[in-house]
């Protein structure tokens, strides 16, 4: 049996789509704040309590 490996930056399933993030989002690859206008990643993280959390991340390489 062979697995596979994902790529987390190309993993469909942790990045919904991309749109613009609200203002005062940060990065948290980068952890740098995110542009207005800054086409971004929105994806969820899982947390040990409570519902996942809505995080934008950078396209492409962090700046």
């Amino acid at each position: 049996m062979t697995s596979k490996t994902l790529n987390q930056d190309t993993d469909a399933s942790r990045w919904e789509y991309t749109t613009y993030a609200p203002k005062g989002e940060t990065c948290p690859a980068c952890m740098k704040p995110i542009a207005s206008l800054e086409r971004v990643y929105r994806g969820t993280l899982k947390r040990q309590s409570g519902s996942p959390v809505v995080v934008y991340r950078h396209i492409g390489k962090c700046p």
